[in-house]
Order: structure tokens, then sequence, then C-alpha cells
């Protein structure tokens, strides 16, 4: 029985996987189908989470013409800017990668999509820590003074003074690209901080890192949690908020429905989409924030389901990179101004953006999101993909679908349309209606939504925290590359003219610094990494021959090497596995001799070339190994100088006075090291003439 459930589960898991190819396939054919739309007006496939706050922040939406509250789970994208007052500090979560501000910090994003992370940083401290990147794709963060760019693993800081003149950048792990006017470029490598004092690149100090400050530990605690997040079995590492899960909930396997995460710090009446607030962002539109703080990768990924009268979370395939969507439910309501109700999605159901986009973003954004189970027929949810397209597509609603979640309870939720559009908070604005008013209800088009309102960009900052410029960053920044239009900008006019200066550097001079280590993170600071180029800061490069034990015994006289006559001594020979030990065996020629006659040329002459010497060495050892087994002592040796323990007797060897004596004779079995037992020439004492003639 056993053999046969392993059997079920390798061939169900084979399913799965060819049904995930055959939807991928399907959206690609689908796409090159429908020639009605381009792919330029598609949004962007991912954001950068908001996922951690503390002390004053505040944020100026993109479109928005006031500084807002800065919450937990707020997507940030193009155009968005934050500003951090004395003792505060934030984190963007980007998916392979954390960004992280200080104190009196202002940043930007410039442009964000799947290729591209560009930041601007006109004051305060940055720092980045790139986990995974894809080939070709960049981080860039740009400064008044210069542009870095990244596209290798790696930890670094940015530090801007409250002036604007001058960067510090810090690598503290990997390598990237500094550019600068005129084309001027720099490599910055691990272990080093540059400090730039004029575009040019001419000003410029650079230093060993001395050591990590409060900011430096704590960005260094917050990767070390990313790294045991451990999630990856389950959830795709490109699902943003997914190390928050294991944290607030745990995972079940399901027959139906494979892995389903459960959270685990909710009422029993709570359902998703009910404790948060709608925001709106440019160029998906309107935007759920949940209150939760592990309120991100649920919301925005995969589907839900009501199991055994609870709520779980059905991820996306983990080997599918997931495409970002706003909120994944279905809006219902009874016309514009009325009331707005919705609910979330079931496993295998359809997501109708209320947004612009083309058949291509249309199928991927479900496919990716869509985990095919045993109880869902992929080639219905194919066809319900292109069904359901043609209605997007011409602004109807969707009309005979059988929504698994509209009737569970506590399910559907719904706000007065002016709270909805100001981004109030849903829970203390929740509409107590009879679901059996909007029971037959369609699901709402996009052109039925409710439109957005200057209050709509996000929820108002405190009333006694501090004052922030209305106009944003005006400091200027350079730049590689020149930034995003901001996404909500058509729709408030007014917006401050881009502060971005776009150097002279063609994109084929950036090329892909690999620093050749394997990074060391979270832990210690990285070591110095040798510079490729002269211009450059450099390290000493030690060629790797040998364990630094190896190295040490070459510097000591080696053994004497007997000449190749000596294969066909009779005397001793020793184990198969060291048949060329390197230890002195009597020539042929002098088997009567009495004496030990050494060699007339000079001992020196025997050192080769290193390599050869390591490898005699390496074979002495295992010669040594074997002699401690088979030690023995010649027939003439004084009583004196005899071994501990009795052997076989030698005729024809005569031993050496007691200074230069074989070292396995004088010792006691255990050997402390093996370079202990070479010969020493200069106590030697060679042999009378007369005593070479017996």
């Amino acid at each position: 029985m056993r053999v046969l459930n392993a059997i079920e589960s390798c061939s169900r898991g084979w399913r799965i996987l060819l049904t995930v190819a055959l939807l991928l396939c399907t959206g690609l054919a689908l796409a090159q189908t429908d020639d009605s739309q381009g792919d330029t007006a598609d949004p962007p496939a991912r954001v950068a989470r908001l996922s951690y706050t503390s002390g004053d922040l505040g944020l100026m939406p993109a479109g928005g013409t006031d500084w807002s509250a800065a919450d937990v789970n707020r997507p940030l994208t193009n155009g968005d800017k934050l500003s951090s007052g004395p003792d505060a500090r934030a984190e963007l979560e980007l998916g392979g990668a954390a960004l992280r501000i200080d104190s009196q910090s202002d940043i930007g994003v410039l442009n964000l999509n799947d290729q591209i992370g560009q930041f601007e940083l006109t004051q305060g401290t940055l720092s980045i820590t790139v986990r995974s990147i894809d080939q070709g794709a960049t981080y860039e963060i740009d400064t008044p003074t210069v542009a870095l760019v990244i596209n290798q693993p790696g930890t670094f800081r940015v530090d801007v003074g409250a002036n604007g003149n001058g960067t510090t950048v810090t690598a503290f792990d990997g390598g990237g690209i500094v550019y600068g006017e005129n084309s001027a470029q720099r490599e910055v490598f691990s272990g080093r901080s540059y400090q730039f004092n004029d575009s040019s690149l001419n000003d410029m100090t650079v230093s060993d890192i001395q050591g990590r400050d409060a900011f430096d530990a704590w960005s260094n605690d917050r990767d070390a949690q990313y790294t045991n997040a451990n999630t990856e079995q389950y959830v795709s590492p490109d699902v943003v908020g997914a190390q928050d899960l294991n944290q607030y909930g745990n995972w079940q396997q399901d027959d139906d429905y494979g892995a389903v995460w459960y959270p685990t710090t909710v009422a029993a009446d709570w359902a998703p989409y009910s404790l948060g607030h709608w925001v709106w962002v440019g160029p998906w539109g309107w935007t759920w924030v949940d209150a939760m703080p592990w309120g991100f990768a649920p919301y925005h990924y995969g589907r839900w389901v009501h199991l055994r009268n609870r709520w779980g979370w059905i991820p996306c395939p983990p080997r599918t990179r997931p495409i970002y969507a706003p909120a994944l439910v279905a809006f219902v309501g009874i016309g514009r101004g009325g009331p707005v109700g919705w609910f979330p999605l079931g496993p295998h159901e359809v997501y109708n953006p209320w947004y612009r986009a083309s058949r291509n973003y249309y199928t991927n954004v479900n496919v990716t999101n869509i985990r095919i189970a045993r109880n869902i027929n992929q080639v219905t949810v194919i066809n319900n993909i292109h069904n359901q397209y043609n209605f997007y597509r011409d602004g109807r609603p969707i009309t005979g679908v059988n929504y698994t979640n509209r009737d569970v309870p506590h399910a559907f939720t719904s706000v007065p349309a002016q709270a909805f559009a100001s981004a109030r908070n849903v829970q203390s604005y929740q509409s107590h209606m009879d679901p059996k008013q909007l029971a037959g209800a369609p699901v709402m088009s996009p052109a039925t939504l409710q439109r957005p309102l200057p209050t709509s960009f996000g929820p108002p900052r405190n009333a006694n925290a501090r004052p922030l410029p209305a106009a944003g960053f005006n400091r200027p920044v350079v730049a590689i590359r020149a930034p995003a239009a901001a996404a909500a900008a058509s729709f408030h006019a007014g917006q401050p003219a881009s502060n971005v200066r776009v150097l002279n550097v063609p994109q084929h001079v950036a090329p892909r610094v690999v620093s050749g280590q394997t990074f060391p993170r979270y832990n210690a600071p990285a070591q110095p990494q040798a510079a490729p180029r002269p211009a450059a800061p450099t390290l000493p490069q030690v060629p790797h021959f040998a364990p630094a034990e190896q190295i040490h015994q070459a510097q000591q006289p080696p053994h004497y090497v007997p000449p190749q006559s000596v294969e066909q001594a009779p005397h001793y020979t020793p184990q198969q596995s060291v048949q060329q030990a390197p230890h002195y065996v009597p020539p042929q020629s002098i088997q009567q001799a009495p004496h030990y006659t050494p060699p007339q040329q000079p001992y020196v002459q025997q050192e080769r070339e290193r390599q050869a010497i390591i490898e005699q060495q390496q074979q002495q050892q295992r010669f040594d190994a074997a002699q401690r087994a088979h030690q023995y002592v010649p027939e003439q040796q004084p009583r004196e100088m005899q071994a501990p323990r009795e052997v076989q007797p030698v005729p024809s060897y005569q031993p050496m006075p007691q200074q230069y004596a074989h070292p396995e004779v004088a010792r006691p079995e255990a050997q402390p090291h093996p370079q202990q037992n070479a010969p020493h020439p200069q106590h030697y004492t060679p042999p009378s003439k007369g005593d070479s003639q017996h």
C-alpha cells in the first residue's frame, strides 16, 4: 500500500508540473492571438513592501499632494518617497533584496520593475542587501555625487551628508561600480569604504572598514531573520512578505490543495480583507493594505480557501515567479456612489483587474498565482481565463461564475463609498448590511468602481508630527538610468520636476562585477578582497599550493631521495602503498659496506621545484605512517643506540651517530608531527676514507 501511495504521489507531482507548463504555454498562445493591446502599458510584476517602520516616518505617494502616514504593508512603487525623522528607521522588502534607511534620511523610488531597482538618496544613510539577483538585473542607488550600480549579491551602505556634499560607499559584502561625471567609473570591493568628494571620482579616499555602528547591527539582525525564514519549500522566493508566515501561522497538507497556510493570530469570526484599508496606488489603482504584521503575501499572491471552519491561504507554485496583484478579490456593489463590497477569490477562480492590461498580463497574473491541485481541472482554468478575458476587455460585468467564497460566513465585507475612497479603516466603517441585499448583485466591472479622491493616496499623518516639505525632494542626484514616469502623475498636476540628472554613460560599459568569494553573510564584516585592477587598492594574491601545514614542512630540509638504482635493493621493502618512499635505502653497489657513505654532491642540490618537494612530503608522510608499524634496527647498532623494541637485523646498514640517527629509532611510536622526522645535515659527521674502503 505504501508503494502504491508513493507512486500515486509521484504521479500527482508530475501532473502538477505538466499542468503549470501547459498553463504558461497557453498564456503565451493566448497573448499572441490578441494584438489589440501591447505590453508597454502593463504594470510592473513587483513592488517594494514597507515591511518595517519605527519612529516618525512620512510617505509622499506618487500622485499625492500631501505627506501621508507610512503604514506597514504599504506597497511602494515609482514616484513614492520616504522621509525619516530623528531615531526613525524603515525597511523596504523587494523580493530577493532589502533596502533600509536610518534616521534623518530621504529616499525615493525612481524605477522598480522585474529587472531594475533604482532609488535616490538625497540625504542620510541607506543600506541594501541583495540576496539573489537575475542575470542582467541591477540595483542602482543615485546620490548628489555618484551613482552606485549593484549587479551581484552583496551588502552595501551609502551615506550622504545633510548638506549633500560627498558620498561614502561601503561594501561590506560583494562588489559594485560607482559612476561619475564624464563616464568616470570605479569598482568597489568587499571590505572597503570609499569616500567620494566630487562627481569626477578624482577626490577619493579608500580605507578598510573599521567597524559597524548600531544601524549596521540592526540591518544584520533583519538579514538574519530573512535567512532563517525557511519558507522556500512552500512559497516561491520571489513572493514578497513570505518570511513572516512561519512566525504567525503554520503549514498543513491538504489532500485537495496541497500545502495550506493557516494564520494563528486571528479571531474565530475573522475573514481575509477585513482588517486594513484601501488606497490608490498607480498604475494598479485600488490596493489593499492589511493591518496584520504578516498581511502582505497572502493578499497579493495566491488564493484563499475556507476549510473546516477556518481560512487558509494557498500560495502560488513554489517554482514559479508570481506577478504581484493589488488585491485578489471580486468587487460587488449596486453602482457608483453606493456601498462597496468584496470577498476573496477562491483556489481556482480568475482574477479580473480593475485596471487596463494586455492579454499576456491578464493570463500570467492568473496562471502564476493559481496552484493546480487534484480537485482542479486545468482545462477548466484555461477556458475560464480565456472566456473571462473577453468580458474584461469589453468592460462588461462577469456573469455565469459560481464563486466559492461568496457565501462563506463573514467572507463578504462592505463599507460606504466615501470611507472606501478615503483610505479609512475598514473595521471602523464596516457596513452592517443584510447579506441577502447584495446576494444577487453582480460582480462589478472596473468602470463602475469608485474613482479616487485627493485623500485616496494614504491615511493622513498625525497632527503632531514634524512638518515635511510638500514639494518633495528638490536636491538633484546623478544617475546612469532615466527614472520612470510617476505612475499617478496624470491625476494631479503640479508635481515637482524631476531632480535626476542622467550621466552620459553608455549602458554597455557596465560590466558584471564578480568578487569570486563566498560571502560571509550576517556575521563578521567581510575580509578585504583583492582588486583585479592595479588602479584599485590591491591585496597580495596567495597561490594555493597546499594547506598551511604542508607549506610549513616544505621550508624544512627534505629527506634524502635515493637514485633510481635502489629500486632493486634486496633489503627492506615497504608496503605496496609506499613503494616510492623517499627514505634512504643503500645502493646495490655498496651492499657489503659496513658504514653509511653519504653522497659526494652537496645536499641542497637535491631540492628541486617546489611542487616536487610537496609531493615528496606527502609521500614521506605516508611512509612515516607505515614505518611506525614496521620499524627496524640494524644488527651492528651500538647497544646504547638500540630501539626500545627488537626488530629484524640489517647486516649491510651501519647506524649513524646519535645526533643523526633514524627518527623512528630514537623516538617513541607516537609522533607529534611528520616534519620533526627530517634529518639535520648540520649535525652529520661523515665517515673517514678508511671506513669507506672496507
